[in-house]
């Protein structure tokens, strides 16, 4: 337990994010800066450039929240990242077991590399849903309290408008895993069942992100999900413009995911400009104590 007598964060969950970190800058500098060659620089090989670069930008976007909030000492300013990142490894190992035929020209290349890319995606997507379910069990058992909320709440517009974001990216990303063939039919550059999926999955961990940074309703607890809002949008969309033909601009979804993308690098600014000006919670120890009732 940290000095201030707060919840601090579980060795367990802080390794398990730390691991994350390392995979996902992993996945994130092949898919962005090897997007054309994943045939060999990948786990499996993903047809469409636009496609790997766009899965990239969510890996960066995961390097910000896998890597601040797996340093970060006082629970409650990781607790929004692990419910998202959870259910994004989660489904991903679903998509894995799902779609393994996929991956298994990789895993028996005669090439070492590939077959490399293989064996760690999967022991990334076997272990970290494994982990983190575990050592979140022995999060709720760590000693102290939640430092309480400030007074003063994020503006009521933030926080409807993060929850709305959160719950439609959420919603869009579960109908796409589910519905893989109807994603592929509506979006405006090329998918595959598996990487509609994937993409799917993405959507579900990000708006499950969004949803638990709002329900905090604390400009402190903030910081994290902010900093990796404010990455996502405009790194995905330089993605986008890399390979814009390759999208159908005809096409009302890429308007509509860019609009998103929008949003959440609005909410992103705004979260930093209020996490950084928010006063740090005073320590258990010298909060004035509970007025005791009259009568």
């Amino acid at each position: 337990m940290a000095q201030t007598g707060f919840r601090t964060v579980h060795w367990g969950i802080r390794a398990m994010l730390l691991i994350g970190t390392a995979f996902v800058t992993f996945d994130f500098v092949q898919l962005t800066f090897l997007s054309e060659r994943t045939d060999r620089y990948f786990s499996w090989t993903i047809a469409a450039p636009i496609t790997a670069v766009v899965l990239g930008s969510f890996y960066f976007a995961a390097i910000i929240l896998t890597l601040f909030g797996g340093t970060q000492r006082v629970w409650v300013r990781t607790r929004a990242v692990v419910p998202g990142t959870w259910a994004f490894v989660t489904l991903v190992l679903i998509a894995t077991l799902i779609h393994l035929d996929q991956f298994r020209p990789h895993q028996h290349s005669p090439d070492g590399i590939t077959r490399f890319e293989f064996w760690v995606w999967i022991g990334a997507y076997t272990v970290e849903p494994i982990g983190l379910l575990i050592f979140a069990f022995f999060q709720r058992r760590m000693p102290g309290a939640d430092p309480p909320r400030a007074a003063s709440p994020p503006p009521a517009l933030f926080l409807r408008t993060g929850t709305i974001a959160g719950w439609l990216a959420t919603v869009v990303g579960a109908v796409m895993f589910a519905f893989p063939e109807t994603a592929i039919d509506v979006w405006s550059w090329p998918l595959t069942p598996l990487t509609a999926r994937i993409l799917g999955s993405w959507l579900v961990g990000a708006g499950l992100v969004m949803v638990v940074a709002m329900w905090e309703r604390d400009r402190w607890r903030l910081f994290v999900p902010a900093l990796a809002f404010l990455a996502l949008g405009p790194v995905q969309a330089i993605g986008i413009v890399r390979y814009a033909d390759q999208v159908d601009w005809g096409n009302a979804q890429v308007w509509l995911h860019l609009a998103f993308l929008t949003v959440v690098f609005a909410l992103g600014v705004a979260g930093i400009v209020m996490s950084s000006r928010a006063p740090k919670p005073l320590p258990a120890s010298v909060l004035p104590p509970a007025p005791v009732p009259s009568g």
